[in-house]
């Protein structure tokens, strides 16, 4: 997918991702995210290194960290990967903070009741979509 048709997409849905969301889950903690693609995995945003890989940099697709979601643009490849990673991080920032933070260090990534229902929520991805 080429910058404008990302764009276009996230124009078009996040609108649509926050009324819905909110409605179901109420507003996060904190001002709308914000939406960052300049950083291609989550070691390069994490260090601030633009070269920086690991273990997960070509599968990291997006997160939710501190007040903005990140999308690692190399690594969503179509407008249902750009959906769904929009659903399940805005679905992040709705969730309690300090009971996602005490998830992490209770439960595996597929336990975790916070990742269920991000995952859960992105079942709908279609309903955000042009097409």
């Amino acid at each position: 997918m080429t910058t404008d048709e990302v764009q276009q997409i996230i124009s078009y849905a996040y609108p649509l991702i926050q009324d819905t969301i909110k409605s179901k889950y109420g507003s996060g903690k904190g001002p709308i995210p914000k939406i960052d693609t300049s950083h291609k995995n989550t070691y390069a945003m994490h260090s601030g290194e633009p070269e920086a890989t690991g273990e997960h940099a070509a599968s990291s697709i997006a997160e939710y960290y501190k007040g903005t979601i990140y999308l690692y643009l190399p690594n969503i490849k179509d407008e249902e990967g750009l959906l769904r990673a929009l659903v399940h991080e805005y679905t992040h920032y709705t969730q309690d903070s300090e009971l996602f933070a005490k998830y992490r260090d209770m439960y595996d990534y597929d336990e975790d009741p916070t990742e269920i229902e991000a995952h859960k929520n992105e079942e709908n991805w279609k309903m955000f979509s042009q097409n």
